[in-house]
């Protein structure tokens, strides 16, 4: 067993929704099978049993959730600077991705998974080609994900076989990997107006057989609302996804940028949950979302970096803190997504939208020792004046990649001062250099 003594630990295991107060001189027990024994103030923490190591760090907290990625875009990463969404798909991205093998994603999820790691991401949703490299290279990194493999249709764009076989690589997968503690399989669609009326219903009746999330593309643009419009008969994103039996089950939504209120209604009665992507809609110009009314609905919101070639960064503590600042400059309301918040949109409530929650998001026993250690000594995370501190507002606002001393996923150590441990990234930066060489050509 090893236990974990820090200056302060934050569990964010608290009731839904809710976030309890951290723990000054805290302590966490991991077993040897990689799940969390004992969580708590270290004065109460039972004796140490003989052949425990102990070990001592600053802030420990939950490894981040990544509610929205497609990691190894990372090989198109600076790709089509400065277009807007539909003309960066189908002028540079789609091109480009028609060319990929299954190596090529594999050594593009081995890249991006050592960043997400290093950054102190133990699990991202990921939607792109190729599933089984996508599993394949996060696992070689030690990384936890859902994987989604995305469907598209498009005349100029397939490089994964007809939609029929796809949805079923998808369902292939989950019975492939089960059993596996770090690769859940889930089924994805790119969008409403990317994939035919056919090919959704079908998604949709094959996740109600075989109970799996459905991860997709929603409002994202605000071209999008006429183009669903006119293959749905009038009816906006929602509420024809909805018609299709779509949102009748586990449903991840991305973005959400241009959803009115009759499609907050739409989704709230479902139990849709959004993933906000902050960085990456500003970069795109595709607008800012509508975080503070879909929050008032209900609605389950967490919070995704996008991919390396939409947002040059896997960073999800640049998302929560432009997160807090575009909902404040929307609401004109200072006190707007309070940091904690932020924070639980990128842990346990993050694991609550990947139907994870049980294991995932919060430090208590029982769940996986996914876990983050920030240095106390981080010039960014000082002065601390005791009676005015708030380690979570201080781990929001000040928080980076930089700070981070150690990164754990189930109790194994992948990430030791900013150099991970679990891959030879100089190789594989490497290869992924000329893989991307190529696919530029």
């Amino acid at each position: 067993m090893d236990r974990y003594l820090c200056d302060v630990l934050v569990t964010m295991d608290g009731p839904v929704g809710g976030v309890p107060a951290p723990i000054p001189d805290g302590a966490v027990d991991v077993g040897d099978d990689g799940r969390i024994v004992w969580c708590g103030p270290a004065a109460a923490a039972p004796a140490v049993e003989p052949g425990t190591s102990v070990h001592r760090t600053g802030i420990l907290m939950p490894g981040l959730v990544n509610a929205h990625c497609h990691t190894p875009m990372v090989l198109l990463r600076g790709a089509g600077e400065g277009l807007p969404v539909d003309r960066w798909l189908h002028e540079v991205m789609w091109p480009r991705e028609s060319k990929l093998t299954d190596e090529d994603v594999r050594v593009g999820m081995r890249l991006g998974a050592a960043e997400l790691l290093s950054n102190g991401i133990t699990t991202s949703t990921e939607m792109y080609f190729w599933g089984q490299a996508m599993a394949e290279g996060a696992t070689d990194a030690g990384l936890r994900c859902l994987v989604t493999p995305g469907v598209i249709e498009d005349p100029d764009f397939n490089v994964a076989g007809s939609w029929r076989d796809q949805i079923d690589e998808m369902v292939a997968l989950r019975d492939r990997w089960a059993g596996n503690d770090l690769i859940r399989g889930g089924m994805s669609a790119h969008a409403a107006y990317s994939v035919s009326k056919e090919c959704l219903s079908a998604i949709a009746e094959r996740a109600a057989e075989t109970r799996m999330p459905v991860h997709i593309h929603l409002a994202e643009q605000q071209w999008e609302d006429a183009a669903v419009r006119e293959r749905s008969g009038g009816l906006a994103a929602p509420e024809y996804l909805e018609s299709l039996g779509l949102l009748e089950g586990d449903v991840i939504a991305a973005h959400g940028v241009w959803l009115t209120a009759e499609d907050i209604d739409v989704l709230a009665r479902n139990d849709t949950t959004v993933v906000h992507c902050p960085c990456s809609n500003a970069k795109h110009a595709s607008g800012v979302a509508p975080l503070t009314e879909m929050r008032a609905a209900g609605l389950r919101v967490a919070i995704g970096t996008d991919g390396p070639a939409s947002h040059h960064r896997l960073d999800l503590f640049e998302e929560m803190r432009t997160a807090i600042r575009t909902a404040r400059t929307r609401s004109g309301d200072a006190q707007t997504l309070p940091p904690a918040e932020a924070l639980r949109m990128t842990t346990a409530g993050a694991a609550e939208v990947l139907g994870w929650d049980a294991e995932l998001g919060r430090l208590a026993p029982g769940c996986w020792a996914d876990m983050v250690a920030l240095s106390a000594a981080e010039p960014a995370l000082n002065p601390v004046i005791a009676d005015e501190d708030d380690p979570l507002a201080r781990i929001v606002w000040s928080g980076s990649p930089g700070a981070i001393s150690g990164v754990w996923v189930a109790g194994r150590k992948v990430v030791q001062d900013g150099r991970v441990l679990t891959l030879d990234v100089a190789e594989t930066v490497a290869d992924a250099e000329t893989r991307a060489r190529r696919l530029a050509r």
